[in-house]
């Protein structure tokens, strides 16, 4: 799976910018030590001619080559030598007039051996996460840390399961979700009480989708719909950007809607979610669903049209058990008044 060409170019213009940095280090490097140290100047004319001068023989090629290559390396290597002792000696480093490489292996270049380097992969993944709108989120949220161990494992009376099982279950679909991303017309809608790990596990799953490659947006419904707003009436001299903006609700490989339900419910605001949520179904763009209300009151809040979108072609998963923010919260202060 391919980054959107968008990335690449902007890692690529960070990978000149970065060659520039180092050239002009190394220009700022040379001319001090050239300064402080007039020989390593001379030396350095000479190293170059002696270059010179090995280049003219290999074209001539006269019958004594050998003898005249070896000669003209063997200075040229004293030379260095002698270059180096000078450097040491007047405080440098040894390496002081070589270019200096944020990643060796491909020099900068973002190239080894003929495959993308891979400074050049977690370049692409960076650019990823920061054009998800969740790279702050990203930087600490992931499987790994999810810890399972927060949920109860007492059995709900409610649910005739307990919140450490549900989850559980909860997990396994969301890794079979990634998994099988290209090959299911499955989305997902996460609903449950707040602080159960709802965003929690979205930004897992982005995390894992941006790191093979997808397109991964997240946005709250109230940020969306203002987009939408603004766009619509025009309400920004940028609307190029907001145009962009938009298209990517729509393009994306996955769009998570975060805290649906929570944004002004208005017909207008139906109109805008059917229109991105069938537009999605109808490419195979998936999305996951985020909210706080139960199946019932969206019935309730959103229209006809919008409700047998989202319960047709939604996976719908139930988050229980207690505010796991809250319980960590008062875990914290506990072991402090200890």
């Amino acid at each position: 799976m391919a980054y959107e060409r968008a990335l690449y170019l902007l890692v690529e213009n960070e990978y000149e910018e970065i060659r520039r940095h180092n050239q002009e280090d190394l220009t700022a490097r040379r001319a001090a030590v050239y300064q402080a140290v007039p020989e390593i100047e001379a030396i350095d004319q000479e190293i170059q001619s002696v270059g010179l001068s090995i280049i003219s023989l290999a074209v001539s090629a006269p019958a004594d080559i050998e003898q005249r290559l070896l000669a003209l390396r063997e200075h040229q290597k004293a030379l260095q030598i002698r270059r180096q002792s000078l450097l040491i000696e007047n405080g440098f480093a040894a390496d002081e007039l070589s270019m200096r490489y944020m990643c060796e292996r491909c020099q900068d270049t973002g190239t080894d051996l003929d495959k993308p380097c891979e400074c050049y992969r977690r370049r692409l993944v960076m650019k990823a996460f920061e054009k998800s709108n969740l790279s702050q989120q990203l930087r600490n949220q992931s499987f790994k840390t999810f810890d399972l161990s927060l949920y109860s494992q007492e059995i709900d009376p409610q649910y005739g399961i307990s919140p450490y099982t549900a989850m559980q279950n909860i997990l396994t679909i969301c890794s079979n979700f990634i998994n099988d991303f290209d090959r299911t017309e499955k989305n997902l809608l996460f609903w449950g009480q707040s602080g159960l790990g709802k965003t929690f596990l979205s930004t897992c799953i982005a995390k894992e989708l941006i790191k093979k490659g997808y397109s991964v947006i997240y946005e709250t419904t109230y940020q969306i719909v203002s987009l939408l707003e603004d766009y619509k009436f025009k309400r920004s001299d940028d609307l190029a950007g907001l145009k962009a903006q938009t298209e990517r609700l729509y393009d994306s490989d996955l769009l998570i809607l975060d805290d649906l339900g929570a944004e002004f419910s208005t017909s207008y605001t139906n109109a805008a979610l059917f229109d991105i949520l069938n537009s999605r179904l109808i490419t195979n763009k998936k999305t996951i669903i985020n909210t706080n209300l139960g199946l019932k009151d969206l019935a309730e809040r959103y229209s006809e049209r919008v409700i047998s979108r989202i319960f047709g072609s939604y996976q719908t998963l139930q988050f229980i058990g207690e505010d796991l923010r809250l319980k960590t919260s008062v875990n914290r202060y506990k072991q402090e008044e200890q």
